[in-house]
């Protein structure tokens, strides 16, 4: 009796070692830090907190992930403003958990609900965002705030237009991805500018809907963007982040004109390497000040120096009269062979006639093209530009200048024929000239000459090799006889082209598309884009269904990232669908529908010239 009762002992002793080791392990476990609100992680208390807070939302980040610095201070103001707890992983610590939900990348979000997922995070990714993101998922009786960006229909679009000096409106489609991406960012945009008691007013439209809306608006792409400032339309070309969106409109709503009180004003305004527009006014109570500032909002993007003056000592250092608006162009680019200003003064001058003067003037006879101005200074042509290595810095002005000086002379020949001319850095447009055949043409100097008709035509090195003017001089009487050869990007022909759907590249764009005996509807693609990979099947499908009923119909497709199109048929996303009809090949059409076959089918139909010529084809 005396072994058993010793073994009886032991047994209760090992026992109660037993469960307070346990009891132990699950203090341990229930162990955990606060930090700013949020619940810290770790391998060891993670289950544990989980099963006695069966809802949370879970932050995987790494501690040098700029986007997790950023989102921080939000995640640790909604901490407090939710109603169940927000927790945090640093993974690159906490290895196992991040091995065990699959953590590729930080931050990562995770929510699990009532003991179930977890889920990922999809939300905003600031205060307001991550709060209703949650409560809408565990408070059944949350109900958002009302949306700011105000629902815009045919009924309520001109009131909210003339009852608002500056607006801007997007006109989306429900199912587009890039427009989903935006709406979070819009709304939180339209909230911060509403809190800081902007003027600034945004709006939508549902442009599947309110089809005459976007018709009006020449929507042909989504999500398209429009500035509306006193009933006058502007494009949007800013960011489509919240913070970049509130940046750019309200600088928008400043005036695009700056006033200058002074002379001393004036001069500091004055750019150095772009032209910059002064417009002189006795007072602002006039239309031709009125003219002027309209010119000034539709410019915008296109001039950053335009101001006005009503300083007598401004008027008097240039010689200027009531309502005179002078150009004047940057000291840099000065030659003997233009002046240094032109002026414009014009009795009941209208903004549309500023527009075209600006816009005719806007560069001197030779500037220097960069890829922040070629959109804006060099849109005309013909165009020639003589790339070398031209940097007008101080240290390197000099020589610069020399080969600019040489270019003028010939440019000045050509002034009456109205070419455009201009100088680039070839490094700058190294990637340009390499498409061209130009990346080792050998030549200190390459010209390309960009035409009407939206070709590209380089200087053969092989044919051209001696000095710049004389290169320039012989290349350019090639250019006026119509002789020179155009450059056209261009894929390898396909050798078997059998399937339903042709595949177009640069150098036989013409044989098929422009082929008068035939409807051609193209795809321009890009092998990246996601969707492009999902309309592929459908386009084929398309293709097939229409093989017999339609044989005067092509259905055609280009990898618009290696092959050179005209200048008609616009590339600005992917996929971009055209509809050149027999008859139209210049005008070709932009399909701005869903990519819905039917939809395909009712377009061609209405544009048919070749095909769909009777109403049962359907």
């Amino acid at each position: 009796m005396m072994f058993d009762r010793r073994f009886f002992a032991l047994v209760v002793l090992l026992c109660v070692s037993a469960v307070r080791s346990t009891e132990d392990a699950s203090d341990d476990e229930l162990n955990y830090e606060m930090d700013e609100g949020v619940v810290v992680l770790t391998d060891k208390n993670f289950d544990a907190f989980l099963k006695k807070n069966p809802s949370v939302l879970v932050k995987f980040y790494a501690p040098w992930c700029g986007h997790c610095k950023h989102l921080a201070p939000e995640y640790e103001k909604a901490s407090s403003k939710v109603s169940i707890p927000l927790a945090k992983v640093d993974a690159t610590v906490e290895t196992e958990l991040g091995k065990r939900f699959e953590i590729q990348g930080y931050p990562t979000l995770k929510f699990w609900k009532d003991g179930k997922g977890p889920n990922d995070y999809d939300g905003g990714r600031d205060e307001a965002g991550i709060v209703e993101w949650v409560e809408s998922r565990v408070d059944p009786n949350y109900k958002p705030p009302p949306e700011e960006v105000v629902t815009l229909t045919t009924e309520n679009f001109d009131d909210f237009i003339s009852n608002n000096e500056l607006v801007l409106v997007e006109f989306y489609a429900p199912w587009c991805g890039h427009c989903k991406k935006l709406a979070p960012e819009y709304e939180k945009a339209a909230q911060k500018l509403k809190a800081q008691g902007s003027k600034v007013k945004l709006g939508k439209v549902d442009a599947t809907i309110e089809k005459d809306l976007g018709t009006k608006y020449g929507v042909s792409g989504y999500p398209t963007m429009k500035i509306i400032r006193n009933g006058r339309r502007f494009d949007y070309n800013g960011p489509r982040e919240a913070a970049g969106i509130i940046k750019y409109m309200t600088d928008q709503s400043k005036p695009a004109a700056k006033k200058l009180p002074k002379l001393k004003d004036v001069e500091r305004f004055m750019s150095k390497d772009d032209v910059t527009i002064i417009g002189f006014f006795a007072t602002e109570d006039s239309t031709a000040f009125e003219a002027f500032s309209d010119s000034a909002e539709m410019l915008r993007e296109e001039f950053k120096t335009m101001g006005h003056t009503s300083d007598p000592a401004a008027f008097k250092k240039w010689d200027a009269k009531p309502n005179d608006i002078i150009i004047f162009y940057p000291s840099l680019f000065h030659s003997k062979f233009e002046p240094k200003s032109r002026t414009y003064n014009k009795a009941a001058a209208t903004s549309e006639d500023l527009l075209a003067f600006f816009r005719e003037h806007s560069a001197p006879l030779v500037g220097k093209m960069t890829k922040k101005n070629a959109a804006t200074r060099y849109t005309k042509k013909p165009l020639v530009v003589v790339y070398y290595n031209a940097d007008f810095s101080v240290q390197y002005r000099e020589g610069s200048e020399y080969w600019r000086s040489k270019v003028l002379n010939i440019a000045q020949k050509y002034q009456k024929d109205k070419y455009k001319f201009a100088v680039a850095d070839e490094e700058e447009f190294a990637k340009e000239l390499e498409e061209l055949g130009l990346g080792d043409s050998g030549l200190e100097h390459n010209v390309v000459v960009f035409g009407y008709d939206g070709k590209k035509y380089p200087m053969n090195p092989d044919e051209f090799d001696g000095e710049l003017d004389e290169n320039l001089e012989a290349f350019m009487k090639q250019i006026s006889s119509g002789k020179a050869k155009a450059h056209v990007k261009s894929a390898p022909a396909p050798k078997d082209d059998k399937g339903p759907v042709k595949t177009v590249v640069g150098s036989n764009f013409d044989k098929i598309v422009n082929d008068e005996s035939k409807d051609v509807l193209i795809e321009f693609y890009a092998p990246w884009c996601g969707h492009c990979k999902s309309f592929e099947s459908k386009y084929v499908e398309l293709a097939q269904a229409l093989k017999k009923t339609q044989p005067n119909v092509v259905l055609a497709k280009m990898d618009a990232t290696i092959n050179d199109a005209p200048s008609q048929f616009a590339v600005e996303g992917f996929p971009t669908i055209y509809f050149a009809p027999a008859g139209k090949k210049s005008e070709p059409i932009k399909y701005s529908g869903n990519r819905d076959l039917e939809d395909l089918k009712k377009f061609m139909t209405k544009h048919g010239v070749k095909s769909f010529q009777k109403k049962d084809e359907l």
